[in-house]
């Protein structure tokens, strides 16, 4: 055996948030928490990267250049994607909340949130739709 542990990789998170300013928080606190995360401010960027697809958990806003969270989600997931999704948005609503877990969010977030409710939702136990 050897005497030093193998340490397993890191998952890999997409991040996908147009603020600056709350993108680059976020990356440094999911960093933190041991994500190699991988930060876009466009949906349509995230969904261009060669290892998109190798990312375990997706944090994304709802409105975003293009498209919206929801559409992305539905983007990766018709190429195989089936991480763990968590909507964050400031225009949360039952109707948005209803549309985002039908499509696969394990969680919703209203802007602003506390950061254990993201740590929370991204090690949390799948949502029952």
């Amino acid at each position: 055996m050897d005497a030093i542990a193998r340490r397993a990789p890191a998952p890999r998170l997409l991040l996908v948030e147009r603020n600056d300013t709350l993108r680059r928080g976020l990356q440094l606190l999911l960093t933190g928490q041991g994500y190699q995360v991988q930060a876009f401010s466009r949906a349509a960027s995230a969904l261009a990267d060669p290892l998109a697809l190798t990312a375990s958990h997706l944090v994304i806003d709802y409105i975003l250049p293009e498209t919206n969270g929801v559409e992305a989600l539905n983007i990766l997931q018709l190429y195989g994607w089936s991480g763990r999704a968590v909507l964050i948005t400031a225009f949360y609503s039952q109707n948005l909340r209803r549309a985002a877990l039908r499509a696969g969010f394990a969680a919703i977030l209203p802007k602003p949130f506390p950061d254990a409710n993201l740590i929370e939702a991204l090690h949390g136990a799948p949502v029952t739709k």
